[in-house]
């Protein structure tokens, strides 16, 4: 990997430590200056709904000016929208503060992605953002529990001012990385991007079927884990972290090498098996051999789905075929929950696993079609 792909790495680092020193502050600051349970919901929710909205321009914006300005525009946003928590307790401009957190976030992994897959070669592409995917999943996995640790000493004034000072960081790395110019100025018509999602249906749909499935695992195991008693929901999503960072540095690789229809089909099922033991855990055990099995899985899945996205599209694409997939897998997880709401209430948590396990396992469908369908519009996906 070149000295720019490591910049970008440890500036993504730095981007998500300061997205994920948030996670424990801003809920308790919330409740903190007296907003009703309803209002927390509202605010913290604006994270979803501003991901769907401000993803397609995220893209569009990566090809027409470049990714590093959009990178920059993303450790902007999430600064300012940070460090300003603390100046305000009214909800409309909380809410307001949420949204910009959640555009940099938008804007900052969008353009990110694309300029790693730039800065490498087409034969070493899965590879390279598989080993990009360990940043997130190392900030994820040390920067809550380490924030939480410290939150006494640190307080949650001090919390936001870290995750801007974290943010300026990561924007200052991602100065230093040389790109090429988008090789043509890119209108900025909606059209544009319609198009190309009509040409990437088959990986897009396996994209919201793969976030639908993940969505399961990483919204509803607090509940899992208190009404069966099996322990601390936190000790899961450890396991689910150091997993998935093990995973992807055993299997970034290969990736490049292997078939992708089969390795897709094998991390689908795996994800599947993963839900299914949560579906029927009875022991703290059985949820970290769960974790482990979705880790494996998904630790797959996102770098090779985000691989065909952009291996698909042409260069000048490749800021919007990035941001089509995490179209795709933003509304897996947040419509998913909607559609596994009511086999929640009729099923229970049981019922919900399984459901998102079936989701995983249909995930096969477009892996078929993209792999052995010889009229779709689809590039097959044979070595």
């Amino acid at each position: 990997m070149s000295k720019g792909y490591w910049t970008i790495w440890i500036a993504t680092l730095l981007f998500f430590a300061a997205f994920y020193t948030l996670m424990i502050p801003l809920p308790l600051y919330l409740t903190g200056v007296g907003l009703p349970d309803w209002q927390v919901g509202v605010v913290l929710g604006a994270m979803g709904i501003t991901s769907l909205l401000v993803r397609p321009f995220a893209g569009i914006f990566a090809d027409g000016w470049g990714r590093r300005q959009v990178m920059l525009l993303g450790t902007a946003s999430l600064m300012i929208g940070a460090v300003s928590v603390s100046f305000t307790t009214q909800p409309v401009l909380l809410f307001g503060l949420r949204i910009l957190q959640a555009t940099g976030y938008v804007a900052f992994t969008t353009a990110a992605t694309v300029l790693i897959a730039d800065l490498a070669s087409p034969e070493k592409r899965s590879s390279a953002l598989a080993f990009f995917g360990v940043a997130a999943n190392v900030a994820m996995t040390m920067t809550p529990a380490m924030v939480n640790a410290l939150l006494d000493t640190l307080t949650l004034t001090g919390a936001f001012w870290l995750s801007g000072a974290l943010a300026a960081l990561g924007g200052m790395l991602a100065l230093r990385v040389r790109q090429q110019p988008p090789e043509q100025q890119q209108s900025f018509a909606r059209s544009d991007i319609l198009h190309l999602a009509r040409r990437l249906y088959l990986p897009f749909t396996a994209a919201a079927l793969f976030g639908l499935a993940f969505g399961a695992f990483f919204q509803f195991i607090p509940l899992l884990t208190q009404r069966r008693e099996l322990g601390l929901a936190g000790l899961v999503y450890t396991t689910y972290g150091i997993s998935i960072i093990l995973t992807r540095l055993f299997t970034g690789r290969i990736l490049d090498r292997a078939h992708k229809g089969l390795t897709l089909a094998i991390s689908f099922i795996l994800l599947a098996l993963g839900l299914v033991s949560f579906a029927f855990a009875s022991a703290p055990f059985h949820l970290f051999v769960a974790a482990f099995l979705v880790a494996a899985g998904s630790g797959v899945l996102h770098p090779l789905l985000i691989s065909i996205h952009i291996g698909q599209a042409a260069p000048s694409e490749r800021g919007r075929a990035s941001a089509i997939f995490y179209i795709g897998f933003d509304a897996g997880i947040g419509l998913g929950a909607w559609l596994l709401a009511p086999i929640f209430q009729w099923f229970g948590l049981t019922g919900l696993f399984m459901m998102a396990a079936v989701a995983a396992v249909i995930g096969l469908l477009p892996v078929w079609l993209m792999s052995v369908v010889k009229n779709s519009p689809q590039p097959t996906l044979v070595r």
